[in-house]
């Protein structure tokens, strides 16, 4: 039996972004795109985007040459920054070793990042756990807009316990332990995400005015619409912390963390040298812990994991503690504080202290 179908509609529709020009009216461009046979899916207005569908056969080829766009990309798949999963631990009240060795609880006596708004771009997070559930504010499920942000890999709820953790008892203290915690889900269970995701969770962010941004995630190629994103929301005053990546490359860094707007990170074990899988070279800025690091698991258990992912939120956790401060700190400020008060070993890059980092605050 022969398939009479036309081929336009045998193929799935192909998604792209667009980027306007500063200043163009964006109801004169979508009726535009509506005329070329695009179909509008997202409107990312502090980000001057728009994500558009497509047949293939219909897509003209004018678009990308339009007088009203700056760029356009494909919107590819993106993947959290794969991190090495341990066993289920047993709970034990004790301070994890990263928070120990960055000397974060040291701090705790003047600042504990209260109510300093972290945004956590991952898999959602599980709000139930009793180390999280405290400092839990919501969020949104980029994916499925009408459903809760929750947690069904791990990854995200695993960040937001070294963040924020407050379970004395299970042994999940994060860094800054009264921090307001959010989730952007934008990954799915399987830890996958499209770009058009990133940008509208970046979006998302601006719009509900984040302090701070985990972004336990990397690509190896180079994003000009990303690149935009970040730069519009540092310019906005976000300080967004990115994983350097978990390939063992000594030269090279993953995306977005190779992008100078962002506080790029990578791992260290607990005899203070950069983790063997951990990416390195150009744009580091500091290393923080990310071997064996326990955290909040699904289930309201307690998981060890590995990753550039782990070293992130320990940074981002720093952060929290000194805007709760200061919360008129800019992004470069942060990082200067950071990079100054870094413990400088063996190796060229810093591993951040908390504890030096909050008394140099006081004293600026």
């Amino acid at each position: 039996m022969s398939n009479n179908l036309p081929s336009s509609e045998k193929r799935k529709p192909i998604r792209r972004i667009f980027c306007l020009k500063q200043g163009i009216h964006y109801k004169r461009y979508l009726k535009e795109m509506w005329g070329l046979g695009i179909r509008p899916i997202k409107i990312l207005n502090h980000l001057k985007m728009v994500v558009g569908e497509y047949l293939p056969d219909r897509f003209a080829q004018s678009l990308d040459s339009h007088p009203d766009v700056e760029y356009t990309e494909p919107d590819i798949r993106v993947t959290i920054t794969e991190p090495y999963i341990g066993s289920i631990t047993s709970l034990e009240p004790t301070l994890p070793w990263g928070v120990k060795r960055i000397q974060a609880a040291k701090t705790w006596k003047v600042t504990q990042g209260q109510k300093v708004r972290i945004a956590v771009i991952d898999t959602g997070i599980y709000n139930e756990h009793p180390a999280i559930k405290e400092n839990y504010r919501g969020g949104v499920n980029i994916l499925s807009p009408y459903f809760p942000p929750h947690d069904y890999n791990g990854h995200g709820t695993h960040v937001a316990g070294i963040i924020a953790g407050s379970a004395t008892d299970l042994g999940v203290i994060g860094v800054a332990p009264r921090t307001h915690i959010y989730a952007v889900k934008a990954f799915n269970r399987k830890g996958n995400a499209n770009l058009s995701d990133l940008l509208t969770a970046i979006n998302w962010c601006i719009e509900n005015k984040m302090q701070v941004v985990n972004m336990s995630f990397g690509m190896d190629k180079m994003s000009e619409v990303l690149r935009l994103a970040i730069q519009t929301a540092h310019q906005k005053g976000l300080i967004m912390v990115a994983a350097a990546g978990n390939r063992g490359l000594s030269t090279q860094i993953d995306y977005p963390a190779r992008y100078p707007e962002t506080i790029a990170v990578t791992s260290i074990s607990n005899n203070d040298h950069i983790s063997s899988f951990s990416n390195r070279g150009k744009g580091i800025d500091v290393a923080a812990p990310g071997e064996k690091i326990p955290s909040a698991w699904l289930n309201n258990t307690v998981r060890e994991m590995s990753g550039t992912s782990m070293a992130v939120p320990h940074v981002v956790g720093t952060a929290a503690l000194l805007l709760y401060l200061q919360k008129k700190l800019n992004p470069e400020q942060v990082r200067y504080i950071l990079m100054q008060t870094a413990h400088k070993k063996d190796e060229e890059i810093g591993i951040i202290d908390a504890y030096k980092a909050v008394n140099l605050l006081s004293r600026i």
